[in-house]
């Protein structure tokens, strides 16, 4: 079985462990490489049985997935580089580092660029994957086939990684925003906290099932619950004359934005 190393082991590399785990790579194949935090390390292997390996230990891996802070990016990579074999796939999950820069760090090797979304961690992320100059079709498919067990994994191009993030990468976090300020509504309302929770919990996951499993646009699915004139129908009014469809492509853009600062602080 071939062998796996993740540079890094936080809430995103322990997202997509869980979901190669959970789908029957065997925990001892994945080697967590992170020599400044092995309570971290330890951790992950508590939780799935990994392997906390130095820095010189990626050489067994034949897939390398670069989990760092995009901002430790240029301190962290010498550490390891030495340890990159030349043909290794380097797959990157940092915001605005391009393949480019990976590639540079890491010579002679296959990179491939990846924006995944927490939800991984219960098979349900959605993950864009973005080849660079130095991959092929097999290392893009061997990306996906590492991302697909936590959901779905779709090829883009790089210059689409930014919007990737903006809509998918980051998207969980405006969807809760939007969950949190429901239940504070219901609340200030007058409901119980918990009960304002357990409503505005199931609402999320109810209106996701059910886009998922008709299938159909999210406008259709609004269009059959907003009666004329109903309360429904005054509520979107409100969120219109309030600029919701600005505010949420205004932090579409800001995301956007913030990664390309991060290529630039690089």
């Amino acid at each position: 079985m071939s062998k796996i190393a993740f540079i890094g082991s936080g809430s995103m590399a322990r997202a997509i462990i869980s979901g190669l785990v959970r789908t029957g790579t065997p925990g001892e194949d994945i080697l967590v490489v992170n020599p400044n935090n092995l309570k971290s390390c330890g951790e992950v292997h508590e939780l799935y049985g990994t392997v906390t390996a130095p820095a010189e230990g990626i050489a067994e891996a034949q897939t390398v997935v670069v989990a760092v802070k995009p901002q430790s990016f240029p301190a962290a990579y010498p550490a390891y580089a030495p340890y990159v074999k030349p043909g290794t796939l380097v797959v990157s999950i940092m915001a605005g580092i391009p393949t480019t820069a990976v590639e540079a760090a890491f010579p002679d090797t296959h990179v491939v660029r990846v924006m995944p979304n927490i939800a991984l961690a219960v098979g349900a992320g959605a993950a864009g994957v973005a080849p660079g100059k130095t991959a092929c079709d097999l290392d893009v498919k061997r990306t996906i086939d590492l991302f697909a067990p936590g959901g779905v994994a779709v090829e883009v191009s790089e210059a689409q990684i930014d919007d990737v993030a903006a809509l998918s990468g980051s998207g969980a976090a405006y969807i809760y925003y939007l969950v949190e300020n429901l239940r504070d509504a219901a609340i200030e309302a007058g409901i119980a906290p918990e009960t304002a929770t357990m409503l505005a919990r199931q609402t999320l996951i109810g209106a996701a099932r059910q886009l998922e499993h008709e299938n159909v646009p999210p406008e259709e699915l609004r269009a059959r619950i907003t009666s004329k004139k109903g309360t429904t129908e005054a509520a979107i009014n409100a969120l219109d004359e309030h600029g919701f469809p600005a505010a949420v492509r205004a932090c579409y853009n800001a995301n956007k934005r913030r990664s390309r600062e991060l290529a630039e602080e690089k």
